[in-house]
């Protein structure tokens, strides 16, 4: 078996920490989302609304700048670490419905 070439080696490295900047946006992101849900269901709308924008601001310009500095596919791999974690916070909460 040959080793891979060292821009593979780099690729790969790449692709994991995209991975690992997703995971980690992505809990943030979704436990923003929980403490959004519970201002608006308290009423409070505006500070609801603020939380949402900056919420998904930030998460929007963390994929951008993966892309813009890293490539696209250390970006998609962002965004699967986001589902990632997405998933893992719906099995840790209990409230996702998996097998």
């Amino acid at each position: 078996m040959t080793p891979l070439p060292l821009h593979a080696g780099a690729l790969v490295a790449s692709l994991a920490a995209g991975l690992a900047a997703g995971f980690v946006l992505g809990v943030a992101h979704f436990a923003m989302l929980t403490r959004n849900l519970r201002l608006f269901a308290a009423g409070r709308l505006a500070v609801a609304f603020g939380l949402q924008f900056m919420r998904l601001a930030v998460t929007v310009a963390c994929f951008a700048g993966l892309a813009w500095r890293f490539g696209a596919g250390t970006a998609l791999a962002g965004l699967v670490g986001l589902l990632l974690a997405r998933t893992w916070l719906l099995r840790r909460t209990g409230t996702g419905a998996g097998p």
